[in-house]
């Protein structure tokens, strides 16, 4: 019995640790690709710390099992700051204040004659200091849920031949 429990730990742990690889490979090699609602971008910042605190627990069970001395005092103790950091990070996101901008859409003000999926798009992010909002056109790039933002603050006036606007 203690066997098949080992077994199927190491196969919960194996896919555990492939799905926050594959999550910190697309946020390193795509960074501005997002949810295109501030609600789901701050929905899955919970989860997502929620589920740190999953991986550090799992982690820290298969570090307990390291022969050498050394490199299992390493590992924990690495394994216990990032649970720290996660557990300092996490009152962040119930507190609303996020590490990233989160902007807020507005309207569509044009988009590309070329590919429909790309606009610019009237948003406005929150300035956490004095609260207040604050208003800017950004290039983006819609796909399904996710959105990827090409451009921050893009001059209308400058725009070439390419772009229509929204009526």
């Amino acid at each position: 019995m203690p066997n098949e429990i080992d077994r199927k730990f190491k196969i919960l742990s194996i896919v555990s640790l492939s799905f926050f690889l594959v999550v910190g490979l697309i946020n390193y090699f795509i960074p501005k690709l997002e949810f295109n609602k501030p609600e789901y971008n701050r929905a899955f910042g919970i989860f997502f710390n929620l589920y740190c605190f999953y991986i550090f627990v799992v982690l820290l069970k298969l570090f307990l099992k390291i022969k050498t001395k050394v490199l299992k005092i390493i590992a924990i103790t690495l394994n216990l700051l990032l649970l720290l950091i996660a557990l300092l990070n996490f009152p962040l996101y119930l507190m609303k204040i996020d590490p990233q901008i989160q902007y807020y859409d507005v309207e569509v003000k044009y988009f590309n004659k070329r590919n429909k999926l790309e606009s610019i798009t009237s948003q406005y992010r929150i300035n956490w200091k004095n609260n207040k909002k604050i208003y800017q056109e950004n290039r983006v790039y819609d796909i399904g849920p996710f959105r990827y933002f090409i451009e921050y603050d893009i001059d209308s006036s400058k725009l070439n031949n390419d772009w229509e606007k929204v009526k």
